[in-house]
């Protein structure tokens, strides 16, 4: 099975489920850039290879894979906007309802993720990669 039917066969299983988000805790990305610049608190739960390659300026990383393990790190916002993002919408769902569960009331997931941040042309920030060596270059 492909990464992209693997995809499609989750997000129908979270629809039959009825789990997900809800339509209200979905926001455009411009929505979240725009929430970002007020200083709202916008988590990417990629993994940390993927965030250092590229990412939203001032967004933090919180890989899903590690996510329960650093809910402390989001005690100051309990009573505040959460942001979550990912690639393109498959994992972030995951970590709301993990937030959930810890008793976060406010919790959004942007649509379409890092995907859809891109294609409404919002900033993101580059690793600069050092240069690699050529063939006989000592």
């Amino acid at each position: 099975m492909t990464v992209i039917q693997k995809s499609i066969v989750a997000l129908a299983a979270l629809i039959l489920l009825g789990c997900g988000p809800k339509e209200e805790q979905l926001l455009e990305p411009r929505a979240a850039s725009e929430r970002l610049a007020r200083g709202e608190l916008l988590v990417d739960v990629r993994e940390a290879d993927d965030y250092l390659e590229f990412h939203i300026p001032n967004s933090k990383n919180m890989p899903l894979g590690r996510f329960a393990t650093r809910l402390a790190e989001l005690e100051p916002y309990r009573n505040k906007t959460i942001m979550l993002i990912d690639h393109s919408g498959m994992r972030a769902p995951r970590a709301l309802e993990q937030l959930e569960k810890a008793g976060f009331a406010q919790v959004l997931v942007v649509k379409e993720g890092m995907v859809g941040w891109k294609a409404a042309g919002l900033s993101v920030e580059k690793m600069e990669m050092p240069p690699q060596p050529g063939p006989g270059s000592k």
